[in-house]
């Protein structure tokens, strides 16, 4: 008799251990209590979200892990159905037939949320500009800063990263894209603007200059500029003037521009010249007159004194020019 009895509650273990929901039946009663009004973190919503479940730590795990649905957006909220609810709830066959369930005729539920300020995406802007520019001689101020594109984040480990989609120089309007991440996951692509004043050294003129003047150290110096307010092809150099000729009127303190200077000519209209042609075999020789001006490597026309025909040949040095065969 011992031998069955030990038998029937080896059974009986066995079979309790094999439907783990058998706790259902315990003797702790199981209450769900459905709030009027609830907030969620996640992207979804389970019931232990929006009530308040007493019972077994069982049950409390099971019922708690009922969907509901998709959460609002971050900031937003919408409406569940009471009726709804409990019958997702009444659906699961593993339910205690004692349990007591409270719903109202409806929940509203809300998204926690977060949110960037303007002032660290600036503060992001200036930092990437900063970066940029390390090295360079200068300095830079941003105004008329923008943020378009931002709003509410969902809760989370918040992470930006700058992008620039255009090349080119780093002032004047700069657009850039912040990507940002909440726990890794993109959420938003915030744009950022903003007009960059940079300040560097430019060239300038020390005095009035006369067209075709040739320009000296002397007649130079280096200044402090906005280049954000010149034109792209302001010179920064002086060896980049140095020698050249001005062609036109420049007036003192004129920041100067690369269309502002020319190579002089190394012939001048009316210059005797000796033309040469010249092949693998052959080497031909004459005096010519240059009827236009041109500097190193230009075609200029010059007329041959023996035959007084123009011919187009190619500027060698300040006393050659060259004709091809």
């Amino acid at each position: 008799m011992r031998n069955l009895n030990a038998i029937l509650l080896a059974v009986i273990i066995a079979i309790a251990a094999a439907f783990g929901f058998c706790e259902a039946w315990a003797d702790a009663r199981t209450c769900v209590a459905v709030k009027e009004e609830a907030w969620v973190k996640g992207e979804k919503v389970y019931l232990k979200d929006v009530a308040g479940i007493e019972g077994t730590t069982r049950l409390q795990e099971r019922l708690g892990a009922i969907y509901l649905g998709y959460a609002p957006r971050p900031a937003g909220h919408k409406i569940l159905k009471g009726s709804w609810i409990e019958s997702k709830i009444r659906s699961k066959r593993w339910l205690p037939a004692d349990i007591a369930v409270s719903i109202p005729e409806s929940v509203r539920v809300s998204r926690t949320w977060q949110s960037i300020q303007e002032e660290r995406f600036s503060d992001l802007f200036n930092d990437y500009m900063a970066k940029q520019l390390k090295g360079h001689e200068g300095d830079f101020r941003v105004g008329r800063f923008k943020v378009v594109g931002n709003g509410p984040l969902p809760d989370g480990e918040i992470s930006i990263e700058l992008v620039r989609h255009t090349d080119g120089k780093l002032f004047g309007y700069i657009s850039l894209t912040a990507i940002v991440r909440v726990d890794g996951k993109v959420e938003r692509r915030v744009v950022l603007s903003g007009w960059v004043d940079r300040f560097e050294n430019v060239l300038c003129i020390r005095h009035s200059l006369k067209r075709n003047s040739i320009i000296t150290e002397e007649d130079i110096c280096i200044k402090r500029r906005n280049i954000s307010r010149l034109p792209y092809n302001v010179l920064t150099s002086k060896e980049e003037v140095v020698g050249k000729r001005v062609k036109h009127n420049l007036k003192s303190n004129t920041v100067m521009l690369a269309n502002m200077v020319e190579d002089p000519p190394l012939i001048k209209r009316g210059d005797k010249v000796t033309i040469v042609a010249e092949s693998p075999t052959l080497l031909v020789t004459a005096l010519g007159i240059a009827r236009g001006k041109g500097g190193l490597g230009d075609q200029i026309r010059v007329e041959n004194c023996i035959n007084r025909k123009e011919i187009i040949a190619r500027v060698v040095n300040g006393s050659t020019v060259m004709v091809e065969f």
